[in-house]
């Protein structure tokens, strides 16, 4: 579990008021608030944190270079566009499994974790708000000044459309996903129609990016035996490609040598867990497509036990739905072996697949508020709470429209 703490950082202010501040990291973890809190702000910072730590365990960059003057808000924080969010009294932390590192006072610091486990080496994926917008442009690569962020997820979703031998079911009503790799061409085809993935709607080109890369760095990772499936970046496989030149041009290694370098080369390359960072997996969707597409990344994250999802969002049904896999992941265990197991998983997964359940304790859900503040959601024998930023909403509709029926009457 990784923690990270953050005080006075762009619309963050107080920040966590519990836990010393200290805001956990467990298996699916969500940040609901009003537009402007931070939540992104949160998941950017994560995501930087945890690139770095890998970076460091991984040896791609030294802790000294780390830790120049700058360097963290200049280029690591400047790549998610964070740079000018600090502050004079801005302070931030992180807890991971290997390194920490502590921000304040215009430095940055870094320490060894105290238990040194096995680190799991993860495939971190950042997938941002703006995805839609590589379903809608041709050649979107050629396209100067977009975020970073969205070209790194580019790569990916180009990765995934190549990887495919076939067409795709999508979680949308019985639409499937087909790709032509003669022509670069992406389509989504229904039962009687075939278009192309940039004249589709709005919901498609914001689901099918997000699906595609999701699911196949799930499945590569998963499948750890299939050496052919790689799910390494550009900027990795060139480095790769430079470290295995620099073994096969050294005279002064043997074959033995030689081999066990390259052993050593394909294990430090290899990754054993998917942490996802989803901004607005409910983008333009029907409510039973956001409920079809959740469940999908929830399964994808339970393939391992390292696995990882980070949510942001702004939908009250996403959090309904979080509530029916906890309440199924209950019912799942209770079922064990009874008798009628068979019967009640199949009445099970017509409201929720098996495989997307998730423990009570593996969920956290967290809301920001307009002044700068982090709030935990309560939980209620390990359902998230209704009293939250998102269903105070549907609660204050309703008293609205009492009181226009109260003027009703007046009349």
């Amino acid at each position: 579990m990784s923690q990270i703490r953050i005080r006075n950082f762009g619309p963050i202010g107080e920040g966590f008021e519990q836990e010393e501040g200290w805001i956990d990291f467990t298996k699916v973890t969500v940040f609901i608030g009003n537009q402007g809190t931070g939540k992104s702000t949160i998941a950017k910072l994560f995501s930087t944190f945890t690139w770095m730590e890998k970076a460091l365990q991984r040896g791609d960059v030294k802790e000294s270079e780390v830790m120049r003057k700058g360097k963290f808000e200049g280029t690591y924080c400047a790549y998610h566009r964070l740079k000018h969010f600090f502050r004079d009294n801005t302070e931030i932390s992180y807890k991971g499994s290997s390194y920490g590192f502590h921000y304040s006072n215009g430095r940055l610091t870094l320490s060894i974790a105290d238990s040194q486990g096995v680190y799991q080496m993860p495939k971190i994926m950042y997938v941002p708000a703006e995805r839609n917008f590589l379903s809608a442009v041709s050649q979107p690569e050629k396209v100067k000044g977009l975020p970073l962020p969205l070209y790194t997820f580019l790569e990916e979703f180009d990765r995934s459309q190549q990887e495919l031998s076939e067409t795709l079911p999508l979680p949308v009503g019985n639409l499937r996903f087909q790709y032509h790799k003669l022509n670069k061409v992406s389509y989504v085809v229904g039962d009687n129609y075939r278009i192309r993935l940039l004249e589709a709607s709005s919901g498609l080109q914001s689901i099918v990016p997000l699906f595609l890369v999701s699911r196949n760095i799930a499945m590569s990772i998963n499948q750890e035996l299939d050496a052919s499936r790689s799910v390494l970046s550009v900027e990795e496989e060139k480095r790769l490609k430079a470290e295995l030149e620099r073994i096969f041009a050294n005279p002064s290694l043997n074959e033995s040598l030689r081999r066990a370098a390259l052993e050593v080369l394909s294990s430090k390359y290899k990754y054993s867990c998917f942490i996802n960072i989803v901004e607005e997996a409910e983008q333009n969707l029907y409510p039973q497509s956001q409920r079809d597409l959740l469940y999908h990344l929830l399964e994808y994250t339970n393939y391992g036990d390292c696995n990882a999802l980070v949510l942001t969002t702004h939908s009250p049904y996403i959090i309904n739905y979080l509530t029916l896999a906890i309440k199924g992941h209950e019912i799942l265990q209770k079922i064990g072996n009874h008798p009628e197991a068979t019967r009640l998983k199949d009445a099970l997964t017509k409201v929720v697949p098996p495989a997307s359940c998730v423990p009570a304790a593996d969920l956290t859900v967290y809301e920001l508020t307009d002044d700068g503040r982090i709030l935990r959601l309560p939980s209620y024998n390990g359902i998230p709470s209704d009293e939250n930023f998102l269903n105070s909403f549907l609660f204050d509709t309703n008293q609205m429209f009492d009181a226009l029926l109260e003027i009703e009457e007046e009349l």
